[in-house]
């Protein structure tokens, strides 16, 4: 029963890419599967047939430690990196706004409610809006009931709102938003100037002096200038340091973990 009660009131910001994730594993085994019937078939079919041999087994080595390390990586990324990078981007947010006079933030495709609940931990007064289209693909079970759970578990149920609404056309008033974040989310939609769409409809609903921390797992630097050209300034940016480069390399640039923090001028 105690168990049973613990395990409710756990924290589960979900698993990205949990599709990709399943890949990387199925990678893993299909490695250790090419080295199983290696060592088999040496008695066998691949006797006296040294060289190719060699090559099976160094095919699965390199398969599997690959397909482990990658479902690993992902696996803490979504566990733990991500709590330690929530940290890390509102820290830096907090450096250009008083969090005590933040009477709106919003998360774009808040998910489970990384930055949503963060930002609402830190908020005096104001309330923390979150928006998504809930997208499991994206992210394990994701659904608004998953993420009234955590919210309730970190003790700020009565001062999130969330609902259901597209980056490409959120539902706010011009410049009535002091804080807009977005966590691995514009990367998701799937042509460029959708994604550069969901760019402008930050910016347009963003206080003038308001903050917008956007973090993503591809062209962030890209991100960052039309955030320039439309007027904003930018006050940090995180190219991810040696992670990033290796991670850029073992994806195929597919995951290169940077972010961006901007103020609309006053």
């Amino acid at each position: 029963m105690v168990s049973h009660l613990n395990e409710r009131k756990k924290l589960d910001y979900g698993i990205d890419a949990p599709g990709i994730r399943m890949g990387m594993c199925l990678i893993s085994i299909a490695g250790l599967t090419i080295i199983y019937l290696t060592i088999l078939g040496r008695s066998g079919w691949l006797k006296g047939l040294q060289t190719v041999s060699f090559v099976l087994i160094l095919l699965g080595t390199i398969l599997t430690l690959y397909g482990t390390f990658m479902a690993g990586y992902m696996t803490y990324s979504s566990k733990i990196g991500k709590l330690k990078t929530r940290d890390f981007l509102l820290d830096g947010a907090g450096k250009y706004l008083k969090w005590e006079v933040v009477k709106q933030s919003l998360d774009i495709g808040c998910g489970k409610g990384l930055l949503l609940i963060g930002a609402a931990k830190r908020i005096r007064v104001g309330i923390s809006i979150g928006i998504d289209i809930w997208n499991a693909k994206d992210q394990s079970n994701n659904n608004e009931n998953a993420t009234f759970h955590n919210a309730e578990i970190e003790g700020v149920s009565e001062k999130i709102k969330i609902q259901t609404a597209d980056a490409r056309q959120l539902p706010f008033e011009n410049e009535t938003i002091d804080l807009v974040m977005s966590h691995w989310v514009v990367h998701n939609i799937e042509s460029e100037n959708e994604q550069l769409k969901s760019l402008d409809e930050m910016y347009r609903v963003l206080k003038p002096g308001g903050v917008i921390v956007l973090a993503d797992i591809q062209n962030v630097r890209k991100y960052k200038s039309h955030f320039e050209h439309l007027g904003a300034v930018t006050i940090d940016y995180n190219d991810g340091g040696f992670e990033s480069k290796v991670m850029s390399i073992l994806s195929g640039r597919t995951y290169v973990p940077q972010s961006v923090i901007c103020v609309k001028p006053k």
